[in-house]
């Protein structure tokens, strides 16, 4: 990459890591509160209508935000015919969700769960607006913008719904809390870049756009139904309390399995796509990311294993304890998920979309097919389907690298299994002291790090030290 890309890249990189990072911890402290406030059955709640609201965001984007940002010169008449598209679609399907909430109540039977998605289906709308305005931002590597946005939205709407909590609302501030989230957005945004659309509308644009983002939004649909699709087994087999207990643990596993990666593939899928026609370089770069990920996450999961019980006993108390084996199969699978993206994107980048969307009818239906074998061991058969899932998914995108970018897909399993040895050893040496000393879980924290970092440099590993020099770089 040129000095002037390097820059921009790293620029943007920082404040990507502000932007995910203080989001991060801002969710996770918030949900710390409000875990303590609010009952395992308003976080199922909730949970059980994921799938409805991440559907329609997706339906409702048709994949034509990373189409603009693929597309190397988008106009003012494309970002502005896709705004409105986005404003149309989105009213649709908010109605959608509006008359049809009814029905899913009595599917789950809780009658509350009507009024919860007619008032949280708002930010199918909320979302619409920003929408396009992200886009610009991410094209032009602007993080900084985004930053301040999300974390200045997300400080407004917890404070509403932290108080909402204390004085006894339930459910209902989990559903302010997005529903005030998206509307700080919008003012933020507003006032941030004073973009507007033009009072043009383009079909050409829709059409030109579509050829390439169209499969990347069929491919997303059947994403989001897979990846939330356990939420209505569990929902409907189970309890909304068992739903509460899996939806915390799995919130508290994605935040380290796939927002930390996220960070590097949001900052990394525009420097894709602009070097895209350079094979070498593409592949130079991707190598290297999928070393730093697997070497700062893997352990990080393997820590989470070791020490699930008293940290989530400390983090939310007893009424939680229940989720904690839920957690440690899902930190199991993020080993997986965390490199998932980085393959799928850089695919995308070099403009081969349809066959992510061809691929995707294989990855998730092998996920309902593991989910419905499961289901008949329980919901921890279930979990463990996901695990699988998480491993086929990342072999398919790994190998369409490998297709489509050149990426040598025994180069990326080797570089894997280093950093999972390494792992499970630096966690072997930390359960045997702690089984002899029972140690306090922060000091188990401290003797795993250690131990793997010492692994890391006595064997020389590479990712060890791309991860240094990335840090240096970064703070230069």
């Amino acid at each position: 990459m040129d000095n002037t890309l390097v820059h921009k890249t790293a620029t943007g990189a920082i404040w990507a890591t502000i932007d995910r990072f203080g989001n991060m911890a801002l969710q996770f402290i918030v949900n710390l509160v409000l875990a303590r406030l609010l009952m395992p059955d308003d976080f199922g709640a909730i949970g059980m209508l994921a799938i409805f609201i991440a559907v329609s965001q997706v339906i409702i984007d048709g994949g034509f935000g990373n189409a603009l940002i693929q597309k190397k010169n988008p106009s003012q008449t494309d970002y502005s015919t896709i705004f409105y598209w986005n404003i149309g679609l989105s009213t649709v399907m908010y109605s959608l969700l509006y008359a049809f909430s009814p029905y899913i109540a009595i599917y789950f039977k809780m009658p509350i769960l009507s009024d919860v998605l007619r008032a949280i289906g708002l930010i199918l709308i909320t979302t619409s607006i920003i929408s396009i305005q992200t886009v610009r931002l991410r094209k032009q590597l602007a993080f900084k913008t985004i930053a301040i946005t999300n974390l200045g939205s997300y400080i407004t709407a917890s404070g509403l719904a932290i108080y909402l909590a204390y004085i006894g609302w339930g459910v209902w501030s989990l559903v302010l809390l997005q529903i005030t989230s998206g509307i700080m957005s919008i003012i933020l945004y507003w006032f941030q870049t004073r973009w507007h659309p033009s009072l043009t509308f383009s079909i050409k644009t829709i059409c030109s756009l579509f050829s390439f983002g169209g499969y990347l939004f069929a491919a997303g649909i059947l994403q989001e139904v897979c990846k939330n699709l356990q939420g209505i087994i569990i929902g409907k087999k189970f309890s909304a309390t068992q739903m509460g207990y899996y939806s915390q643990a799995y919130k508290l596993d994605i935040v380290c399995s796939y927002s930390i990666p996220q960070v590097i593939v949001q900052v990394m899928f525009p420097v894709y796509s602009s070097i895209q026609d350079d094979k070498q370089k593409l592949i130079a770069i991707l190598s290297m990311n999928i070393r730093i990920i697997s070497f700062l996450i893997f352990p990080l999961m393997g820590l989470l294993i070791l020490i699930a019980e008293p940290l989530i006993n400390a983090l939310y108390g007893k009424i939680w304890l229940p989720c904690v084996p839920y957690f440690q199969i899902l930190c199991i699978g993020g080993l997986f998920v965390c490199l998932q993206n980085i393959n799928f994107y850089a695919v995308a980048a070099v403009g081969r979309s349809r066959n992510l969307f061809l691929w995707s009818f294989y990855k998730w239906g092998f996920l309902l097919a593991a989910l419905l074998i499961g289901i008949n061991w329980g919901i921890y058969g279930l979990l463990w389907g996901m695990v699988l899932s998480s491993l086929n998914i990342y072999l398919i995108n790994a190998y369409l690298a490998f297709r489509f970018v050149g990426i040598s897909i025994i180069n990326q399993i080797i570089n894997i299994l280093i950093n999972i040895a390494l792992t499970f050893i630096a966690f072997t040496i930390a359960w045997t002291i702690n089984s002899y000393f029972n140690l306090h879980f922060i000091i188990m924290s401290i003797i795993f790090t250690l131990s793997y970092l010492v692994l890391a440099y006595g064997f020389k590993n590479k990712g060890l030290f791309e991860s240094i020099n990335l840090a240096k770089r970064l703070i230069k």
